[in-house]
């Protein structure tokens, strides 16, 4: 038996953004991204729910509010800078951190912001212990890979590690055959979350 919950991802993040302030951070979708795709359509909830919704992102494309960089230190400056002044009540990161060089100063500016006026972080980062996620070539393009233990160690070791934080295992279950490949995968997750919040 698992020791964590399984969840949607993207409705667990719908739920976790309504009616909140929310900064997502590389909410961006990819170019080749269909928005008529199950994911784009479901990902299009967050913003629905959510009471105001920014976007922090490389691309500088229409739908980025702030042109934020992680591969450089100055991208790690602009994004302290507008958590400080729009101050968000959600701060989405899913599918990100893997892409980024900035990683854990990325996380500690997150971490300051859940110290200073009790933020909600949501991570999320690819679990690379489900072989049907490695099969399908998905992790292609990560600067690093995430196994159950190293992804615990990679957002606790931050200063995201000082507030009280909350592993899931989170699916696609807006897809019917998720449970298929769950459950092929030896019940593995496709990513793993971590919810940090300020400790009580």
């Amino acid at each position: 038996m698992s020791s964590y919950k399984v969840v949607d991802r993207l409705a667990f993040a719908t739920e976790l953004c309504r009616g909140k302030t929310v900064l997502d951070i590389g909410g961006q979708k990819m170019p080749n991204c269909d928005p008529k795709s199950p994911f784009a359509r479901e990902y299009q909830k967050i913003q629905k729910a959510a009471a105001e919704y920014r976007i922090a992102d490389y691309q500088q494309v229409p739908g980025v509010d702030y042109l934020v960089n992680l591969n450089r230190p100055e991208g790690v400056e602009a994004l302290k800078t507008v958590l400080a002044e729009y101050r968000p009540q959600v701060i989405l990161c899913m599918e990100t951190l893997e892409h980024v060089n900035y990683h854990f100063e990325s996380m500690n500016a997150m971490a300051q912001a859940v110290k200073a006026y009790g933020a909600t972080v949501f991570i999320t980062i690819p679990n690379n212990g489900n072989w049907v996620f490695n099969a399908l070539g998905w992790n292609g393009d990560h600067s690093v890979a995430f196994f159950r233990g190293i992804a615990d160690r990679f957002v606790k070791r931050s200063a995201l590690g000082d507030h009280a934080v909350e592993l899931l295992g989170c699916m696609q279950k807006y897809a019917w055959y998720w449970w298929i490949a769950y459950l092929a995968a030896f019940q593995q997750p496709f990513s793993w979350g971590f919810v940090v919040k300020p400790k009580r």
